[in-house]
């Protein structure tokens, strides 16, 4: 039988894929997070993407009503592109970080991706920290990426990567 949790022993964060529905909760972490961003903002299109027809790759963390962050993912055949993982300035040192990483690199497993990429700013340790916690290794340099004088590193996770990935996981009970 099972036992109810308290109010108090409740998950504090939903970690789920992305619906049609959160389209105003992706709108609104991206004003709030990239608003001061060279970048930018990604276009409602872009946005619309991922609710709508790559919904089971990307995923967003809840709390409660509030959208703290999310992760946008797009699949080419065996391998995943790692678009963006964004978690607004309040939750950035609480858990939402490890929770959507540990939702991608489940959906990677159950789905059998041989490789996953990510492309990232030199100076960002953080992103570039939790990379090579997944296994990723730095492959190539892109300049002028977004617009000119603009520098991004390609890093991968390959097959081999993503096989010590499973086996941690299984070992965690992350996945069956």
């Amino acid at each position: 039988m099972a036992i109810p949790l308290t109010e108090q022993q409740q998950p504090r964060y939903d970690i789920r894929p992305l619906t049609p529905a959160d389209f105003a909760h992706l709108q609104r972490l991206e004003r709030e997070i990239w608003e001061q961003d060279e970048v930018g903002e990604l276009c409602p299109y872009y946005q619309r993407l991922c609710t709508d027809f790559y919904s089971d790759w990307c995923f967003i963390a809840m709390d409660g009503d509030r959208p703290a962050g999310y992760v946008l993912n797009f699949p080419n055949g065996k391998a995943v592109y790692c678009a963006t993982l964004a978690v607004h300035p309040d939750y950035q040192k609480t858990r939402v970080n490890y929770l959507l990483i540990r939702a991608m690199v489940k959906k990677l497993l159950a789905e059998d991706m041989e490789s996953c990429r990510f492309l990232v700013e030199p100076g960002n340790h953080d992103a570039r920290s939790i990379h090579a916690s997944l296994g990723a290794r730095v492959v190539a340099e892109a300049r002028d990426y977004y617009h000119p004088g603009d520098v991004r590193l390609w890093s991968v996770i390959e097959k081999q990567d993503i096989d010590r990935l499973r086996a941690r996981y299984s070992r965690l009970k992350l996945v069956s």
